[in-house]
């Protein structure tokens, strides 16, 4: 079962419109109309965070067991020292969870920082 196949099943348990998990996700209907049909070919790791924490589910929900996922890029296009992340389907999930716990470092890092902006500016 495809993870798209699987955000609509869980969307239509709880009874959503397509519009309405797009505004939650923050994508467009459109984006999710394609995700949901498979048309998408990549899935980035925040919308999946998104995902997962809206739904309440972890994202071993969504993996496939018969992924085969060998070379995976970071959502800013840079790839890792060696060149590329080597996953194998047993430790992808481990991957992907670094990769937001650095991403939500950056997130509260960046709102320090234009929280302290702020008060610097009202200050001066």
């Amino acid at each position: 079962m495809s993870i798209g196949f699987k955000i609509k099943k869980l969307r239509e348990e709880k009874n959503l419109s397509q519009p309405k998990l797009a505004a939650e996700l923050k994508i467009s209907q459109s984006e999710l109309s394609k995700i949901e049909n498979g048309q998408t070919k990549k899935i980035d790791f925040l919308f999946m965070n998104k995902v997962c924490s809206y739904f309440e589910k972890d994202f071993e929900f969504f993996m496939d067991n018969n992924s085969q996922i060998n070379n995976i890029e970071k959502l800013d296009g840079s790839v890792n020292n060696h060149g590329t992340i080597n996953l194998f389907p047993e430790n992808i999930i481990v991957e992907i969870k670094k990769l937001i716990e650095e991403n939500k470092l950056k997130d509260e890092l960046i709102s320090a920082l234009r929280e302290e902006n702020k008060i610097f500016r009202e200050n001066h």
